[in-house]
C-alpha cells in the first residue's frame, strides 16, 4: 500500500469500535467508552461504513503442490 492507502488512526479504532459491537456482540454502551466517546450518537458515527466489503485481489502466488 502507498502511503496515501494506508487507514488513518481514526478509521483502525472505528473499525475496531464496529468489531466489538456487531462481530463480538458487546453493549453499545461500552463500546462507547472504549474510544472515549461521550455519547451514543459520535460512537454510532464513527462505526458507519465498516461492514464487510469484499474486493477479489491476485494475489500472485504460486498455489501448485500445496495442499489446501
Amino acid at each position: 500500500m502507498s502511503p496515501g492507502e494506508l487507514p488513518t488512526l481514526h478509521e483502525i479504532r472505528a473499525l475496531g469500535s464496529w468489531i466489538y459491537e456487531y462481530r463480538a456482540e458487546f453493549n453499545h454502551n461500552y463500546v462507547q467508552l472504549l474510544p472515549g466517546h461521550s455519547t451514543g450518537k459520535m460512537a454510532t458515527e464513527y462505526q458507519e461504513g465498516h461492514e464487510i466489503k469484499y474486493q477479489e485481489v491476485e494475489a500472485g502466488l504460486a498455489l501448485k503442490g500445496l495442499d489446501i
